[in-house]
């Protein structure tokens, strides 16, 4: 685990800038849930048949990290209060319980498509571990004391969207370092490299929040 902050100083603060990054749970696991594919019914060349199922593997592998059923929380970034914490751990259990500890239920959590993903895939990978967590989910499904940045961007509109890239880009205060389906390799070969993208993306919300006014 990586703290800029000591964690311990950052507890229950009155407003979080967050993000999280994802990767694929481990190979074996995945082969085990992997649907059976297969090549288009008009395919007769055995090549062509095992490269069309093959092609269609790596599809499915690809997105793995999208999902809380096939993916996993790799690490979770955070600003609050002025400082900047990154909490990187191997054991998603442990990680998922270092954030929840920090946070209270009068915590405003401000992230990027946070509604959308990061904390529907937070709260379902605690309830695959039961990992306890606040009380953040209204009873009519909404999240409670949380802003979702591209929510703002549409001011009511449904239809429109846009990335943090480009959000950023368009406030004039940065753009991305890389790209986060890349986060779970740059971690394996290059964990400081990691710890700065994250780093870097949790800033770039935490501006993009100052520019549309959220904090």
């Amino acid at each position: 685990m990586a703290t800029p902050s000591p964690l311990a100083s950052i507890i229950d603060p009155k407003t979080l800038v967050f993000d999280i990054e994802t990767g694929p749970l481990p190979l074996a696991g995945l082969e085990a849930m992997m649907p059976e594919f297969e090549a288009p019914g008009n395919y007769k060349d055995p090549e062509k048949i095992a490269s069309a199922i093959a092609e269609k593997q790596a599809a499915w592998l690809e997105r793995a990290a999208l999902s809380p059923v096939t993916g996993r929380v790799l690490a979770i970034g955070g600003e609050a209060d002025g400082q900047a914490f990154q909490i990187i751990n191997s054991d998603e259990a442990l990680l998922l319980h270092l954030f929840w500890s920090i946070i209270s239920r009068r915590t405003r959590l401000v992230g990027f498509c946070s509604h959308k993903f990061d904390l529907p895939f937070l709260l379902r990978r605690s309830w695959r571990h039961d990992i306890a967590f606040p009380d953040i989910v209204g009873p009519r499904g909404y999240f409670e004391n949380s802003v979702d940045l591209a929510e703002v961007w549409q001011c009511g509109d449904r239809t429109e969207s846009i990335s943090l890239d480009r959000l950023a880009k368009h406030l004039g205060v940065g753009k991305k370092s890389g790209n986060g389906k890349d986060f779970a390799q740059l971690l394996e070969t290059d964990r400081e490299s990691a710890i700065a993208y994250l780093a870097h993306d949790v800033e770039l919300t935490r501006k993009c929040a100052e520019r549309l006014g959220v904090i």
